[in-house]
């Protein structure tokens, strides 16, 4: 657990009355008659996304910033995957497997009726709060995975952060049992660590599977859930072996929070057409180094990048009633090392805003602009000047 001053402090960032507006202008995906006010920004006190941030940052601000990024993320990679199979279908029937509490739903749920979404996971605390905050169906899951049963099947089947941190044995015995819950024509979408996250010099075994023992979440055994690594060709014949010949399914490296894999699979003959997956987009993506109270001022320095098609139009900054607009261009090899993308080595940024007059706080928002007008969020949050506030 975090420190409870820390913990405190993201709550206060959470409550801030600006979040939710921020958070609609970033989800173009939900539809227009859903107001900001109905967006949720509360984060469950035991809900392990948010406080493995916070200790890795040690910065409530960024923490709650890189939360509701990757659950935009999240968000947008789910509801485009669905609008390029399905179309504009209402009545999808969508289980959100391993749904922890809420990151993707508290967006989800105003884009589909609730009585078609079911979510589902081992922490039994986790199941009773999404179903009491968000309306949905939820279901507790099991230690193996031919003990859980559903009364229904699904079109379309979403698994973030689960199969990147399962032993061998339950990754493919979860694939096996999540693909019979398939309605026909449904699909899978789940997520992994690719062998690319691996630390340098260390490779996969030739078997392109590896399991250690360590992850964010200590309440869970490590014997069913740890930190899994694996090769494009073992999830490609693994997928092969649940869903025979009749496979297709497709990759996309790296796609959630610059790090986890994800794959959809289909089978059948009547199953769903794949093919508008190769017009696919991953949107614009940033991240915010530094944020510092100097005597000129908030300095703030950064990186923001179309993961499509590398230039952004800008890099937009809210701060103190006023806009700002810039055009990353500085060096920032790591990001273009990061992604294995020589284009985004000129998306560096630096710039430093006037503090507000007598104010000992202000409310920070970058977002990064593509040419497409897709909005990306980087950071949101109340900064505060600590020589003011102390």
């Amino acid at each position: 657990m975090p420190d409870s001053s820390l913990r405190a402090a993201a709550d206060r960032q959470l409550i801030h009355p600006r979040l939710p507006a921020v958070l609609r202008k970033h989800c173009p995906y939900l539809p227009p008659e859903v107001p900001a006010q109905a967006l949720s920004t509360e984060i469950h006190p035991d809900c392990q996304m948010l406080d493995f941030s916070l200790r890795h940052h040690q910065d409530a601000a960024l923490s709650v910033s890189q939360y509701f990024a990757v659950a935009l993320q999240q968000y947008h990679t789910m509801r485009q995957i669905s609008r390029r199979v399905f179309g504009e279908r209402r009545d999808l029937r969508v289980l959100d497997f391993a749904c922890g509490y809420g990151r993707l739903l508290r967006f989800l749920v105003h884009s589909l009726p609730k009585e078609q979404i079911w979510a589902s996971d081992i922490q039994v605390d986790a199941v009773d709060y999404v179903r009491d905050r968000f309306g949905v169906h939820a279901v507790p899951s099991t230690a193996a995975p031919e003990d859980f049963e559903l009364d229904r099947r699904f079109d379309m089947i979403w698994v973030a952060s689960l199969f990147s941190h399962l032993p061998e044995p339950l990754f493919q015995r979860w694939l096996k049992r999540l693909s019979e819950l398939l309605a026909p024509g449904g699909i899978l979408c789940f997520s992994t660590h690719g062998e690319g996250l691996l630390p340098a010099g260390v490779e996969l075994p030739p078997s392109g599977f590896q399991y250690q023992t360590v992850s964010e979440n200590d309440g869970l055994s490590a014997d069913i859930y740890g930190t899994t690594h694996v090769s494009k060709a073992y999830v490609a014949r693994a997928l092969k072996g649940v869903f025979g010949q009749d496979l297709r399914w497709r990759h996309f490296h790296k796609l959630l929070a610059a790090e986890q894999d994800v794959y959809i699979a289909a089978f059948g003959d009547t199953g769903p057409d794949l093919d508008g997956l190769e017009e696919f987009r991953r949107g614009p993506r940033g991240w915010l180094d530094q944020r510092q109270r100097q005597a000129e001022g908030l300095h703030l320095r950064g990186w923001a990048a179309s993961i499509d098609d590398a230039e952004l139009e800008c890099v937009e900054i809210e701060w103190a009633g006023q806009r700002l607009r810039l055009r990353p261009d500085e060096a920032r090899p790591d990001v273009a090392e990061v992604f294995g993308d020589p284009r985004l080595e000129q998306s560096g940024f630096t710039c430093t805003l006037p503090w507000p007059s007598g104010a000992e706080s202000g409310y920070l928002v970058v977002s990064a602009i593509s040419r497409r007008s897709e909005r990306g969020l980087v950071f949101a949050g109340e900064v505060f000047d600590h020589a003011r506030a102390n």
